[in-house]
C-alpha cells in the first residue's frame, strides 16, 4: 500500500515538472514568434528603413554603420577611428544595378565603379524565410528552448538571450564566446549585443528617409581606387 502511494506522487510529481516544462516552452515560443513577426512586418511593410549600429569598446566609439533604404535605393556609410587617431569613411551608393563606393582616409579620397545584380524587393515569405528555420517544428523549438529573461536596459523594458538556435539572432552571436543579446519588448527589435569587452548598439527608425541622403558627392573630387 505505501508503495503504491510513493508510485502516484512521483507520477503526479512528474506530470506536474511536464506540464511546467510544456508552458516554459509554449511561453517562450510564443514570445520568439512574436519577436518573428514585428520583425517581418516592418521589414514588408515600410516604405523605407534607416538603421545604424555603433560598435564601443568602453566609452570610445570603434566604428559606426549607418544604412538607408528607399526603393531601389540603398546607401551605406561606415566610419572607423583608427588607432593613430585618423578616420576612415567608407559610403556605398547602390542604384538598381550601379553600384560607386567612396573612400575617404588619411591617404586621400578614393573612388570606385561597378555593376551588381540588381536585389529584388523583399517578400513576406522572404522574410520569414530569413528569420526562421527550415520547418515549423524547429522553428518551434529553437524558440522554445530559448531563455527570455525580463531585463530594463537605458529605461527601457528588454528580453535578455544569451543562447538561442533562431536565425534571427545568430548573426548576433560570437562564435563559442558568451554574447549577451538585447531585444525591446514593445518593439521586437535588438536594442545592445555585449560580446569580448564589446557593446554594440543599433537603433531603427522607418519610413524617414529623406531622397536627398542619396545625393552623391562630386565624383571628380576622387582619385580612381586601385
Amino acid at each position: 500500500m505505501e508503495k503504491k502511494k510513493i508510485i502516484k506522487i512521483c507520477i503526479i510529481v512528474l506530470a506536474v515538472v511536464v506540464v511546467l516544462v510544456l508552458v516554459y516552452m509554449t511561453r517562450n515560443y510564443i514570445i520568439a514568434k512574436n519577436i518573428i513577426d514585428k520583425n517581418v512586418a516592418k521589414a514588408v511593410q515600410s516604405e523605407s528603413i534607416h538603421t545604424k549600429t555603433i560598435i564601443k569598446e568602453g566609452e570610445n566609439v570603434k566604428e559606426t554603420f549607418d544604412n538607408y533604404k528607399k526603393g531601389d535605393k540603398e546607401l551605406t556609410i561606415n566610419i572607423m577611428n583608427n588607432e593613430d587617431g585618423s578616420e576612415t569613411k567608407i559610403s556605398v551608393y547602390t542604384v538598381g544595378t550601379s553600384k560607386t563606393t567612396y573612400y575617404e582616409n588619411k591617404e586621400g579620397k578614393f573612388v570606385e565603379q561597378e555593376e551588381v545584380q540588381e536585389m529584388p524587393a523583399i517578400t513576406e515569405e522572404d522574410a520569414y524565410a530569413q528569420f526562421e528555420k527550415e520547418s515549423k517544428i524547429s522553428t518551434f523549438l529553437a524558440g522554445a528552448f530559448t531563455s527570455f529573461k525580463s531585463v530594463n536596459i537605458d529605461g527601457k523594458d528588454c528580453y535578455l538571450i544569451e543562447k538561442s538556435d533562431l536565425p534571427i539572432f545568430k548573426d548576433f552571436e560570437n562564435g563559442k564566446n558568451k554574447t549577451e543579446i538585447y531585444v525591446d519588448k514593445d518593439t521586437g527589435l535588438i536594442e545592445k549585443t555585449v560580446a569580448d569587452g564589446l557593446i554594440t548598439e543599433y537603433e531603427c527608425e522607418f519610413n524617414n528617409v529623406n531622397n536627398d541622403i542619396f545625393l552623391e558627392p562630386d565624383i571628380n573630387e576622387y582619385e580612381p581606387y586601385i
